[in-house]
């Protein structure tokens, strides 16, 4: 619209009267009056239900018939309804971010008892959408094409979902695992609450689809160690250490392993009760079924010239020029489903880890009871005795302002677990169970509860596991129990503890890469706990199973597909990424480049050009959090869509 020869917008002004939300609660039809006034507005209009369908196409027709080029809806929430009125603005031939939204319900109907006081608010809010919508500009979504191709990492149980339900859908997936083997802790568990399963049995199939699926590619023995890019254009770099056998050409038999002469090393499958030799199989019923050599400990990296795993294997299938290779990967987007550790039970010396031999972590404990372990499944003492009674500590580590103060939610069942495995291999052995609180909220979890109650096992409340002290007893081990009433002595030949699961070693490492943010325990941050809790703070990163938080095998699973199924939405072969139009940008000229941006930046979208000396902004990677602006002490970083002149015209348009 022109007038007296300069450009001046043509505003159109909608009060929504919500029926009695809005209608009942101040003067609507007194607003629109008002507004009809203001400078720029061409039109204002009382509305009934704008937003209904014939309210929307009567919107559309008024735009058009009245040469509205940018209008200002006064109704609700725009979380609730600004995509519905950009696209009326967009039926109507003008572009979609030309809107403004007034919240009068919300910030007036809903929240001020006196009728006048409600309708001057709602017209203060008007004024300053009117006087910020008239310094809009037209933003477009910028799209690019995207790799449909996706990396997962970590091959438990989480990232094997996320693989095999990417796979079914046709993309291309590269597993990358820091292990020789795939399956993640629960493939190394002999039994699973609460139904007892053979863990390896559960996942073998999921596991043989895994390693034949043609569209999925294994790494195993190796790491991410770099990453350029953005949603749907990463570069990954991920360095394989050598296994020092050709994958084609073994049969899995285990010639090399007993010839080798170096033995007696620490056996890490079994946390240490065992012993292992250079070359080795990681675990029983490992897969792929490779064994791997530990060059650290071969002879042939002190000094010797040893062969005789490679003259005992029959099909020559030894290499040991093999070398460590840095392979680059192009993918569209990552699921980081890196696992979990569990914490270091050593920091709470009063439960006497370390300090006498028959105090056993949970993880250790489980490697007693399995056929493959160091006592091929029958529970014994470091003497090899069977112990008349076993206490097991809930909750080690965690619970506690000083060690993990969250629950794990699954070790009390991975407890009573030990607990019904211990008496059925000695039914004669007495059973206690130190807790303080059980956390028993699946639907099948209360039955194995009951058992053990039926079994005689015997259950001592603590006011809190962590402060039980351990001590020397007769040859045994009591164990000084605090509770409500007092400390309660409970004598016991072993003394198992149940430790918090707790981030690995690589999700700070993993989170520094990627640019994803860790929340307060050291688990990737959900961008939503309730709402989206698979997605990072990073687009096109999602998070799955044990390292975004504590969670057993079915939650991880269900996460691992979910993660999954967020990715297929966008990444279709052949389809572009729409990218966000409110982003910020740099300017330049004003740019003095301190890099405060840089730091505050939630998604690692803003870069230090050292050359140039000034910052730049990756579109792909903003999401408009407008954080870079806030923090810039020159005003040189600015926000589509929210820049200074626009922010200011809605505190002077609210404040008149």
């Amino acid at each position: 619209m022109t007038i007296g020869g300069a450009e001046m917008p043509g505003i159109g002004v909608f009060v929504c009267e919500c029926g009695p939300n809005i209608g009942d609660r101040l003067d609507a039809k007194g607003v629109a009056e008002r507004a009809s006034a203001l400078p720029g507005v061409t039109l204002a209009s009382c509305e009934a239900l704008p937003c209904s369908a014939e309210g929307q196409e009567r919107i559309v027709e008024m735009i058009r018939s009245h040469g509205l080029d940018r209008i200002v809806v006064a109704g609700c929430s725009p979380r609730e309804h600004e995509a519905t009125f950009r696209g009326v603005c967009e039926r109507a031939g003008i572009n979609g971010f030309m809107l403004q939204m007034a919240n009068i319900r919300e910030q007036c109907a809903w929240v001020i008892e006196d009728r006048n006081a409600a309708t001057d608010k709602a017209m203060a809010l008007v004024k300053a959408a009117v006087q910020r919508v008239s310094r809009h500009a037209a933003l477009e979504r910028p799209s690019m094409d995207a790799e449909s191709t996706v990396l997962v990492v970590g091959a438990g149980v989480a990232g094997i979902e996320a693989a095999l339900v990417l796979a079914q859908k046709g993309r291309e997936v590269y597993v990358v695992e820091k292990s020789p083997s795939v399956g993640g802790h629960a493939n190394r568990y002999e039994e699973v609450f609460p139904a007892m399963e053979c863990g390896s049995c559960m996942l073998e199939p999921k596991l043989d689809e895994l390693l034949h699926s043609p569209n999925i590619h294994v790494l195993t023995n190796a790491q991410v160690v770099d990453v350029l890019g953005f949603y749907g254009n990463y570069v990954v770099k991920v360095r394989k250490t050598p296994r020092y056998v050709v994958a084609d050409g073994c049969y899995g038999c285990p010639s090399c392993v007993e010839a080798c002469p170096a033995a007696g090393i620490p056996n890490e499958f079994n946390e240490g009760l065992s012993t292992r030799k250079a070359i080795c199989m990681p675990y029983p019923g490992a897969l792929p079924n490779l064994p791997v050599i530990d060059m650290k400990q071969c002879l042939r990296s002190k000094g010797q010239d040893c062969s005789a795993c490679a003259s005992a294997c029959p099909f020559g299938a030894i290499d040991f020029g093999q070398q460590e290779e840095v392979v680059e990967l192009k993918v569209g987007g990552v699921v980081l489903a890196s696992g979990f550790g569990l914490y270091d039970v050593k920091r709470i010396p009063n439960l006497g880890y370390a300090r006498f031999p028959e105090v056993y972590t949970s993880m250790e404990f489980e490697h007693l009871l399995s056929s493959g372990g160091p006592t091929g499944g029958a529970i014994r003492t470091k003497d090899g005795r069977e112990p008349t009674s076993i206490a097991f500590v809930h909750c080690v580590g965690s619970r506690n302002e000083k060690h993990a103060d969250y629950c794990s939610g699954t070790c009390c069942l991975h407890t009573m677990k030990f607990a019904h495995l211990a008496r059925k291999k000695l039914p004669d052995t007495r059973i206690i169970e130190v807790f303080s609180d059980l956390a028993l909220a699946g639907k099948d979890y209360m039955h194995l509860y009951r058992q053990l109650a039926a079994e005689g096992v015997s259950f001592v409340r603590a006011s809190d596991t962590n402060a039980v002290s351990v001590e020397a007893s007769n040859g045994g081990l009591r164990l000084i129990v605090p509770g409500a009433n007092g400390p309660r002595t409970v004598e016991a030949e072993m003394v198992v503890l149940s430790a918090a699961m707790v981030p690995t070693e690589d999700s700070k490492r993993l989170s520094e890469l990627f640019g994803v943010t860790l929340d307060g325990f050291g688990f990737f941050q959900e961008m939503h706990g309730r709402l989206d809790a698979v997605s990072s703070n990073i687009e096109g990163v999602q998070i799955a199973g044990a390292a975004r938080g504590p969670a057993d095998i079915q939650g991880s699973v269900t996460q691992g597909a979910a993660a999954a199924g967020k990715l297929l939405r966008k990444l279709v072969p052949g389809a572009k990424v729409e990218l966000e139009a409110i982003t910020s940008f740099a300017d330049p000229d004003v740019c003095g480049g301190c890099k405060m941006c840089v730091s505050v930046c939630p998604y690692k979208a803003v870069r230090y050009d050292a050359e140039k000396g000034v910052v730049e902004v990756t579109e792909a990677l903003c999401h408009g959090c407008g954080t870079c602006a806030a923090a810039c002490p020159s005003g040189a970083m600015q926000s589509r869509h929210f820049n200074s002149a626009q922010v200011f015209a809605e505190i002077e348009g609210l404040l008149r």
